[in-house]
């Protein structure tokens, strides 16, 4: 069918479509603390309903609620599968915003907050994909589905029971996950995978309580204790020193190098961004972007112990912490990798080291091959005007592998950020005409994947 109709609805109701985006980002919903998760899912529920999905709100033994949404098409069983989070990161360190976190400002032609883009943005600007062919036709060329989950910047650790015990419900045709844009040149990015993750807390305990760092020579000390256990870990050469950590790790297939060489990597302006003059190692190039995907990793998030305030304090701390996470690549699994850590620490004498396990997830990927793959670019090439990058991995992590594992799914994650957008960072922000034009690209997929050969 003709898109002329559809596009000018989206252009007609562009004003409508950023405030109904304000309005859910004016919501907090910060999983990692539980704050406004219930009264975001209940918002989420409802604007699914404003639009014209039959919703509900899917709850586990435990964790935060998931939503469903579905529309049916008069036309064809053929089903798209949109999955999407509510929740977000923590907005600190709140002094570095230039607006609320959750104000939801519109300003430079852009929405600030925190999940403007991740994850809101993309999730409004699918449900108003919907919403235009309802509007205008009365109907989807396709059914529709989206669940929506609400711990991911957690790690999900809760979502695979619901994933198994509404294996019918969630069942499709494909999925389009949950994020994706543009590079500063507007050429769209295409993500057939993702790398896993586990994320851990280490934790060191020595006297009951805090004493004078005079009684150094004779009173153990929780911070050094911590860091010696973190120097067994990785060396200066970003090495991972623990064993067997690296048995599993399966290499790019000869067609994921052919795409890797394909990919416009914007080294020079992020090093920029950054302020760097080089990335580690001195990588660049294709080398660079073949360790940012295919390589695992083990990062300090976070340390404390003792006094860190203004001015000295001569204390000796009874505890420290640290928080890390593994990024994890085909084929390794986060639940061999605790077991190696902890196997690893034991053996160079640090038994007494407690490790907290947070979320994980299983790094997965759609074969570069898969028909939906090439749907889903030409589609973004149509609409854009710009051929499709297409990453066969992203560096980053997502409960994937239950949609692509368990409801056997080929998935590609697109989506209507931008790489300015401040992900997980302050000043979070979505560029309101990469937010309508991602509206259309969503149309536009709805509309292409009608004539998509199902296998």
């Amino acid at each position: 069918m003709s898109l002329e109709r559809i596009y000018r609805y989206v252009d007609e109701h562009a004003d409508a479509f950023v405030q109904d985006l304000v309005r859910l980002v004016r919501q907090p919903s910060v999983s990692a603390k539980g704050e406004g998760i219930e009264d975001c899912a209940e918002l989420v529920e409802e604007m699914m309903r404003e639009v014209g999905l039959s919703a509900k709100i899917l709850k586990g033994e435990k964790g935060h609620p998931v939503i469903y949404g579905e529309v049916k098409s008069k036309r064809t069983a053929k089903t798209l599968l949109f999955y999407n989070h509510y929740d977000v990161q923590p907005p600190e360190p709140l002094e570095e915003w230039k607006y609320e976190p959750f104000g939801g400002e519109i300003a430079d032609g852009k929405v600030y907050g925190r999940g403007a883009v991740d994850n809101k943005g993309n999730l409004v600007s699918r449900l108003k994909a919907v919403q235009a062919y309802l509007e205008t036709v009365g109907n989807v060329p396709v059914n529709i589905k989206f669940v929506v989950d609400g711990e991911e910047e957690i790690g999900s650790p809760n979502l695979e029971p619901i994933v198994k015990r509404c294996k019918q419900l969630f069942s499709a045709d494909a999925a389009v996950w949950e994020f994706g844009g543009t590079d500063r040149r507007g050429r769209p990015h295409l993500y057939l995978g993702l790398k896993g993750v586990l994320s851990v807390e280490l934790r060191a305990k020595c006297a009951l309580k805090d004493v004078h760092s005079a009684n150094a020579p004779l009173i153990p000390n929780a911070a050094w204790r911590l860091v010696w256990a973190l120097n067994m870990l990785k060396d200066m050469n970003e090495k991972i020193l623990i064993e067997d950590f690296y048995d599993k790790v399966q290499p790019p297939s000869d067609e994921e190098i052919e795409c890797l060489r394909n990919i416009p990597f914007e080294e020079e302006e992020l090093r920029k961004e950054l302020g760097l003059n080089q990335f580690l190692k001195g990588l660049s190039g294709f080398e660079a972007l073949k360790a940012l995907l295919f390589q695992p990793t083990c990062t300090i998030n976070g340390l404390l112990s003792g006094y860190t305030g203004k001015g000295s304090k001569t204390v000796l701390p009874k505890e420290a912490m640290a928080k890390l996470d593994f990024r994890l690549v085909p084929n390794q699994k986060p639940d061999e990798i605790l077991e190696k850590l902890t196997r690893h620490l034991k053996a160079h004498g640090f038994s007494d080291i407690e490790i907290v396990r947070y979320g994980s997830t299983e790094p997965v990927k759609t074969p570069v091959s898969d028909p939906f793959v090439s749907l889903i670019a030409k589609t973004a090439e149509k609409v854009y005007g710009e051929k499709a990058v297409i990453y066969p991995l992203s560096a980053g992590s997502g409960p994937m592998h239950l949609f692509r594992n368990i409801l056997g799914l080929p998935v590609v994650s697109a989506g209507c950020g931008h790489p300015e957008s401040n992900t997980h960072a302050p000043n979070e922000n979505l560029r309101i005409e990469s937010f309508i034009k991602g509206v259309k690209f969503i149309a536009a997929l709805i509309n292409d994947f009608a004539g998509y050969s199902v296998a």
